[in-house]
């Protein structure tokens, strides 16, 4: 489920209720991802906060829907890495179709029901809830929000109408957690 996080969410320091981290993308777009708490039981459920904050000057659109599993519209996922940096798939993903097909993209950005428009400076957040391994040990956690998949004619369109969305994948830090 998204929410609107407030600005001052990201002005309150690195860390809130738990382990926080954030990054930059030379995109002009900061992305943050903090966990509820740094301490685990085995196989206990993390609650995980995505803060995409748009830093560059010029507006970004991105969709409501993006997801753990990349789709047309993107994906805003969750990497989990043990001790020996290996990942642990537990969140799996079935991948079918990465392009928007022939939908009209402006009408879909500038659609409040389908994604958020960004100023300078705002937050958009999302919130999700992830079964954590039953092992215990010292984990990584690796966040990324990656772009939508636009053909050619809709990237002209976008173009053509001034509208900035993301471009790359942009990662943020990893944030540690411990399953003990």
């Amino acid at each position: 489920m998204w929410t609107c996080i407030l600005a001052a969410l990201l002005s309150t320091g690195p860390e809130l209720d738990g382990v926080a981290a954030s990054s930059g993308c030379d995109e002009g777009v900061d992305l943050r991802i903090m966990t509820d708490k740094s301490l685990y039981a085995p196989g206990a459920i993390m609650h995980v906060k995505f803060l995409v904050r748009n830093t560059g000057q010029t507006p970004l659109y991105l969709f409501h829907d993006i997801g753990q599993c990349s789709s047309p519209h993107g994906s805003l996922s969750v990497h989990l890495r043990d001790q020996h940096n290996q990942e642990v798939n537990i969140w799996l993903c079935s991948f079918d179709d990465f392009l928007m097909g022939e939908r009209d993209v402006i009408e879909m950005l500038t659609n409040a029901k389908s994604a958020v428009f960004l100023q300078q400076d705002e937050i958009y957040g999302r919130e999700e809830d992830y079964d954590l391994p039953k092992k215990k040990g010292i984990y990584r956690l690796h966040a990324e929000i990656a772009p939508a998949g636009f053909s050619n004619e809709q990237n002209q369109a976008l173009s053509q109408h001034q509208m900035r969305v993301l471009r790359k994948t942009c990662l943020a830090p990893s944030v540690t957690i411990t399953i003990k």
